[in-house]
């Protein structure tokens, strides 16, 4: 009986979920922000003034830059290889609809595609916009918005590392299989945006400023030669993005869009790298109205 009771504790202890907050900065933290930052639910299109009803349909890509080997050491403050490189892209299907007081209510999610070894997971965001100043060359409208979901993806244990002998070079964690990580990348901001009001042979030119609060989250399920390990990490912070957009008048319902958004992100890392640490990346989108 005793021996049963020490099996049975054993292995309670060896599925016990321990849970940490790490600093926002620190490179669990900075990892979370910029897996973060590529599902930032911005601004496709300028606010501008809608009847109640109208509405539209759009899409949207964005690139996600791959790091490099040093970046990926995030784990242990730092000194663990982990596999950031999945998904090279991250889309979204948004549904607008025109609301009294030239309000325009979006709500928007993110196809359950899996690209390697990423996989959105109930990925949805609201959105609500409204022009604010109307000059006779720009407008100015705020955006307020939130994003709420996970994506899941073999980030601890990849295949790639699964496949390498336990506690060899490249497989140092004991990986004897892939982990079924789930990253929450909650976020709410607002977003102001300053466009130019009239068409330049149907291009218009746009900017925006974005303050983002992130209350981002990791649990890690991986099996390792020692045991499951089951770990939750938290980290929460705010940041800036801005963001430089065109809109190209395909016709009168048509409108394809361009853009390119900067958030820049701090890391301490046990050593410092000359890589870029912030993200950067690239959108194209097409919206249709009725």
């Amino acid at each position: 009986m005793l021996r049963f009771i020490q099996l049975f504790l054993l292995f309670s202890l060896s599925l016990s979920v321990l849970s940490y907050e790490v600093d926002f900065k620190s490179p669990e933290g900075w990892a979370m922000s910029y897996t973060s930052s590529s599902s930032l639910n911005l601004a496709q299109i300028a606010p501008n003034k809608v009847e109640v009803g109208d509405l539209s349909i759009s899409a949207e890509l964005g690139s996600i830059p791959s790091l490099s080997n040093e970046q990926q050491k995030v784990g242990f403050n730092g000194l663990k290889d982990e596999d950031l490189n999945k998904s090279p892209i991250f889309g979204r299907i948004r549904f607008s609809l025109g609301l009294p007081w030239d309000i325009t209510g979006e709500a928007s999610i993110t196809p359950p595609l899996e690209i390697d070894g990423a996989k959105p997971k109930t990925l949805w965001g609201l959105a609500f916009s409204r022009p604010f100043i109307e000059g006779e060359s720009i407008e100015f409208g705020t955006r307020i918005f939130l994003t709420r979901g996970q994506v899941e993806a073999d980030v601890t244990c990849s295949k790639e590392t699964a496949l390498i002998e336990p506690y060899k070079p490249g497989n140092l964690s004991g990986c004897i299989g892939t982990s079924n990580d789930q990253l929450s990348v909650d976020h709410e901001g607002i977003e102001f945006i300053l466009a130019y009001k009239s068409s330049l042979n149907g291009f218009k030119p746009w900017i925006s400023f974005a303050s983002t609060q992130l209350n981002s989250s990791v649990k890690v399920d991986a099996p390792l030669q020692s045991g499951q390990e089951l770990v939750n990490l938290s980290s929460e912070g705010t940041i800036q993005t801005y963001s430089l957009g065109i809109n190209y008048s395909l016709s009168e319902r048509q409108i394809l869009t361009f853009a390119s958004s900067y958030t820049p992100l701090d890391v301490l890392r046990p050593v410092n790298l000359d890589d870029r640490d912030s993200f950067w990346n690239f959108k194209i989108g097409f919206a249709l109205s009725f």
